[in-house]
């Protein structure tokens, strides 16, 4: 018999390389789309240049390639950047007429039109907004992400007369919603002529997951299930039987003023204060709550385990060298999964929203409480970057849950590039 050696693919010439930790990958899947929309026309010029100069001298990992070399993602970052070597793909789209100029154009969020201005309400997303956010040549796989050989990290203007469009689409496993944030917050900065010198950047490579990759004991992740061969086969006849009953997706936008919020936490601050209680509520949890109440709601007498995580980030948590948190900005994936403990479907129509947020916060306080837990889920994740967990048994009902306030995407300030506008030249 004859055996060869398969030689390993070595280093690509000019390129940094660092690999994807098990954090990376557990978003291997996914491709991310930020999108914008700025009540202005922009100078899609300014916005062009100023990010190639952020990435190339303060983040270029957000300007790498994502490869697969001798069995192992990795992110491949150019050493010189330049027109051989882009940083970022950059499209634009101008359309010279105001965008609401053609009423076939899909119906603007702020311009839905709601029963009540106080009270939460429901409308359609229109599929057709995605046209204005994602050009025709930005990937939709993590494989055509690979096989373009092209910068991870795609930004889309499209231009009216009076608004801009801005979507921002990359791998999930280059950014997480903090650090599209941060990349966005750093931009917007230089636009306003923020001297480059001033911004924080995150060097090319650091690996804060490094550590966890060390051999140490195998821990399960908190709150995942390992099927065997059995529940496996039944997980996923049990997923199509559900798919083949219900096989329409509904994308919607849910508005939920603040005010409501504000008040449906007073009222529930207010009741545990009358029953004596020290506990407390957040407007996340009550939001939460309420969601799920409003969605769930109508299964009365459904006994299924629903089962909830709320994606966390875990860059502010000393669960790094030393018991500290990062000290440097990152931008790649750093998410784990605060796991609500699960309660049966109907409950979600018996229980009060008192109760329900009130469960949603106690497990974040258990999670935050449980800093060597965290430790473990992270060491496990690294060390079996491939393996598959399912959030729920057969028969479950399951759902992950982001609230990306802290992100700030709302006080994203674009106003150094209105066109006609004069900024203070920034020291690029």
């Amino acid at each position: 018999m004859l055996w060869t050696h398969s030689q390993p693919t070595p280093r690509p010439d000019g390129m940094h390389t660092i690999p994807c930790s098990g954090v990376d990958l557990v978003t291997i899947g996914t491709i991310l789309t930020t999108g914008l929309i700025i009540d202005a026309r922009l100078d899609a010029r300014k916005l062009e240049a100023t990010p190639t100069t952020l990435i190339e001298r303060k983040f270029p990992r957000a300007g790498a390639r994502i490869a697969r070399r001798n069995g192992t993602y990795e992110f491949q970052i150019p050493k010189e950047f330049g027109p051989d070597a882009p940083c970022v793909n950059f499209t634009v789209e101008d359309h010279p007429e105001a965008y609401r100029a053609d009423p076939s154009r899909p119906t603007l969020p702020l311009d839905l039109k709601v029963p009540s201005p106080s009270l939460p309400s429901l409308s359609k997303v229109p599929d057709a907004m995605y046209q204005y956010l994602r050009s025709s040549s930005c990937p939709q796989s993590i494989e055509a992400v690979i096989k373009s050989q092209k910068p991870m990290l795609y930004v889309h203007v499209s231009l009216f007369d009076d608004l801009t469009f801005i979507g921002v689409t990359s791998s999930h496993m280059g950014f997480d919603a903090v650090g599209t944030g941060t990349l966005l917050d750093a931009w917007t900065r230089l636009i306003n002529g923020v001297s480059i010198d001033a911004i924080e950047g995150m060097p090319w490579d650091v690996q804060p997951f490094a550590s966890f990759t060390a051999p140490t004991r195998v821990a399960k992740r908190r709150g995942w299930f390992d099927l065997g061969i059995l529940s496996l086969m039944m997980f996923i006849a049990y997923a199509v039987w559900r798919r083949w009953r219900d096989p329409n997706e509904y994308r919607a936008f849910v508005r939920v003023p603040k005010s409501f919020l504000a008040d449906e936490k007073r009222k529930i601050m207010e009741e545990l204060k009358a029953k004596g209680s020290g506990e407390w509520v957040g407007s996340s949890d009550v939001l939460m709550a309420w969601w799920f109440k409003t969605a769930l709601g109508y299964r009365v007498n459904d006994r299924s385990p629903f089962h909830l995580y709320i994606a966390a980030n875990i860059r502010d948590t000393p669960v790094f060298l030393g018991q500290s948190t990062l000290e440097t900005p990152y931008i790649n994936n750093a998410i784990a999964a605060i796991r609500v403990p699960p309660l049966p479907v109907k409950a979600f129509h018996k229980k009060s929203l008192t109760e329900l947020a009130l469960h949603v916060r106690r497990a974040i306080l258990a999670y935050n409480a449980d800093l060597e837990g965290l430790r473990d889920t992270i060491r496990s994740r690294c060390a079996n970057p491939f393996k598959i967990d399912f959030p729920c048994a057969p028969g479950g009902d399951y759902s992950f849950h982001t609230s990306w306030r802290v992100v700030g995407f709302g006080g994203l300030d674009f106003s150094g590039a209105v066109v006609g506008k004069q900024v203070k030249q920034a020291n690029l």
